[in-house]
């Protein structure tokens, strides 16, 4: 009896080592379902106004604090969030303070991004102007902007994802997240 299962083992062993021809799958990533693109305005007691993206929704930053115009405007389907915050200034020296802590911001990544692609912005019949800076790399962030009227408002935002990421993995909802960012700074109106 022992004999038989022994020779039944082996056999099962010899029948395994048959040369197929194994091909290991490559890594899969999630399926993404890219809804329709569709836009509505965000119009309220901030002083200014923009177009977002139906499939977000725009959210104060603190709840207690509603005077500062700090937004977040969540990407539902995609679990990002773009943060974006106000501030007014009175004089060039104020903007470019305002100008320098956005661009200290934007190359901190520096550590981690390949590279910084600046791409300059500007909308004359809103009367506005900026820059979107792509990060490209694994950082925190892939992209960071301002934008500003160049006499009183100044508008700044850094796009996130809410979990941990590659950016091989994340790179077409990146892409198709980016559009909505610079349809939102296009659409910039000042009050």
């Amino acid at each position: 009896m022992r004999t038989g299962f022994i020779l039944i083992l082996i056999l099962l062993g010899l029948n395994a080592c048959k040369n197929n021809n194994f091909t290991p799958k490559p890594h899969g990533y999630p399926r993404v379902y890219y809804p329709i693109k569709a836009y509505q305005i965000f119009d309220s007691n901030a002083p200014f106004s923009f177009l977002y993206p139906t499939y977000a929704e725009v959210k104060n930053y603190d709840e207690s604090d509603v005077q500062n115009y700090w937004y977040n405007i969540n990407y539902l389907p995609f679990n990002a969030t773009l943060h974006i915050s106000y501030k007014s200034f009175k004089n060039r020296n104020q903007f470019d303070s305002l100008f320098d802590d956005t661009r200290k911001l934007a190359y901190k990544h520096t550590i981690k991004a390949d590279e910084i692609e600046e791409t300059e912005v500007h909308n004359s019949s809103t009367g506005t102007s900026g820059i979107i800076y792509d990060l490209k790399g694994n950082t925190a962030t892939n992209l960071n902007f301002y934008v500003s009227d160049g006499k009183k408002h100044f508008l700044r935002g850094a796009l996130y994802f809410n979990a941990k990421t590659t950016n091989d993995s994340i790179l077409p909802v990146f892409n198709f997240l980016r559009e909505d960012v610079v349809k939102m700074i296009e659409s910039t109106k000042w009050k």
